[in-house]
């Protein structure tokens, strides 16, 4: 009776064939026509004929074993490969024959195969989604990168309030109607991954519910990675940040699966593993300035010209974000011209290009306390300067312009002095030109002395003295340096600091970061009086070795 059965479908795979001969023919056809003309879709078109050949074989094979079979009257499944020796395998696996090819037929798509992607217009149902220039350039990249391209890891990278979300669920929403990928999924992965919870948004989106029962989470991983190798799915992970392994929430190695993120900082993109980066640019000034009006009520022909010069201004200082754009806009909207200058003042200080310039020593702490020290101060939104150790910052014994401009950029100088920080002439120039720009231009200074005491700082004794009696025997012939570099540690040691020994660097870190949010004032000045200017500095009980933060206005 089952054998019946092996018999229609095998009738079944005789007719998909034939649509699947007549497809490979157009499909050729089309694919010879447009590479003369330097069409797109060559990797898709061509991984689509390499599999119709590649079953076309196999059905053909499976023709000369059928006239063997007529020939000899041998059963159909002695034909076969051994593990097919009986007839409920080999049912199953002609019904496996006939579901592929029946995919492929379906894949055929002959215009989607070889029409351009539609032009990026997100402002009709369901996108809803203003889309500008800079916004439609990105769009196509992706779309065209995730449609014709073999590259399956994609990031989208660009400043907060740049709109990256909201752009790649609009072209999610747009992959799904092209028929790209089976499915769309969508997760927020943050700054701190919970890859249980990623995996859980994942498996209720691609499959309604949670598919892992009590597995942990490589057994999830490895389960996960297997569903999503069955067919095309997008997964598109918003705000990554770096170092983020695919893998640890089972993202498949091999197959047609593909990952879109973003991520928002420049800096972490270089160390995320990524094939294709993408990046969103800020909007033009002209499509900028229709959008701030449309949010701040500003009129061109009815609003008072003080009031315009002034909103060209504060739009300037939004640097071609949408989001913050719509922010500033909004909030500005039909307030009086004292609000409006009121903010401009602010964003002048607010906008500079970093908050926060910290200086230390690589080898010491870069991968361990500093760098947790600058993730925590971007999480929490300060425009933070790290020297990432790219060549080219430094330059012989002398820092380089672009960290010499970053110090001056910044409001406020962490200096985390480490045991070997005073055996690097580039850190301690680095730490003469902090100083400096604390006495001229009002910068704040907060050193913090990781695992070193003060007073070492402070007389140059232990790991202190031995770097400066090195630098003193390097630069016996130009003593003012060494002697400006040892002023400097002295300053610095008689300010108001942190000192960390021992203990959870984790608390000790949110402990700094809670200090600097503290100030935030300070680093954005807030205070609008023109006569009256708010001063913040960090006082420091010696008894308790804690510093305090406090905020006094004083006339000036």
């Amino acid at each position: 009776m089952l054998m019946f059965f092996v018999g229609r479908i095998t009738n079944e795979i005789d007719s998909e064939m034939e649509k699947l001969i007549s497809n490979r023919d157009l499909v050729l056809e089309k694919f010879e026509a447009t590479s003369k003309t330097g069409g797109g879709a060559v990797n898709y078109v061509v991984r689509w004929l390499s599999d119709a050949e590649e079953h076309m074989i196999k059905v053909e094979g499976m023709l000369r074993r059928e006239e063997m079979i007529s020939v000899l009257g041998i059963p159909i499944y002695y034909c076969l490969p051994r593990f097919l020796f009986n007839e409920q395998n080999t049912y199953r696996f002609f019904c496996g024959i006939l579901e592929r090819i029946k995919t492929l037929n379906a894949k055929c798509e002959i215009e989607l195969f070889f029409n351009s992607v539609p032009d990026s217009d997100y402002s009709s149902p369901p996108y809803n989604f203003v889309c500008f220039e800079s916004q439609k350039v990105a769009s196509d990249q992706i779309l065209e990168t995730l449609k014709y391209s073999t590259t399956r890891v994609i990031g989208l990278h660009g400043n907060r309030g740049s709109g990256k979300t909201q752009l790649v669920k609009a072209v999610a929403a747009k992959a799904k109607y092209l028929k790209i990928f089976r499915k769309v999924v969508f997760a927020t992965v943050s700054q701190n991954p919970n890859v249980q919870r990623i995996q859980n948004e994942i498996s209720l989106s691609c499959f309604g519910y949670d598919c892992y029962g009590d597995k942990n989470e490589e057994e999830r991983a490895k389960y996960l990675s297997g569903r999503l190798s069955y067919g095309p799915t997008l997964i598109i992970l918003d705000d990554v940040p770096e170092k983020f392994d695919y893998q640890s929430i089972g993202f498949p190695t091999t197959g047609e699966s593909k990952i879109l993120f973003t991520t928002w900082s420049q800096r972490e993109f270089i160390w995320v593993n990524h094939e294709r980066k993408i990046p969103l640019h800020p909007i033009s000034e002209e499509e900028g300035w229709m959008f701030f009006k449309k949010h701040s009520g500003i009129n061109e022909e009815e609003s008072p010209s003080d009031l315009l010069n002034v909103a060209r201004e504060v739009f300037s200082e939004c640097e071609g974000l949408p989001g913050k754009i719509i922010k500033v806009g909004s909030s500005l909207k039909s307030q009086p011209i004292q609000e409006w200058k009121a903010s401009l003042y602010s964003l002048r200080h607010s906008t500079a290009r970093y908050h926060i310039f910290l200086s230390f020593r690589g080898e010491d702490t870069r991968h361990s306390f500093t760098g947790f020290l600058y993730r925590a101060l971007c999480r929490e939104g300060f425009k933070t300067f790290m020297d990432d150790g790219i060549e080219g910052l430094h330059g012989g014994d002398l820092i380089s312009p672009a960290l010499i401009e970053a110090i001056e950029a910044s409001r406020l100088s962490i200096v985390v002095l480490s045991e070997n920080y005073a055996h690097s002439s580039w850190c301690l120039s680095e730490l003469v030109k902090i100083l400096e720009c604390m006495k001229v231009k009002n910068q704040l200074v907060l050193p913090i002395f990781y695992k070193v005491e003060p007073s070492d700082v402070r007389y140059q004794n232990n790991s202190y003295g031995n770097a400066m009696a090195k630098h003193e025997k390097r630069f016996g012939t130009d003593p003012e340096e060494v002697q400006k570099w040892k002023s400097a540690l002295f300053e610095v040691s008689n300010l108001p600091g942190k000192t960390y020994k021992t203990g959870y660097e984790y608390e000790y870190i949110k402990k700094t970061v809670d200090d600097v949010n503290s100030i935030k004032r300070g680093l954005h000045l807030q205070s609008m009086d023109t006569d009256e200017k708010e001063v913040f500095s960090f006082s420091y009980n010696k008894n308790s070795r804690k510093s305090q933060v406090g905020i006094k206005k004083m006339k000036i």
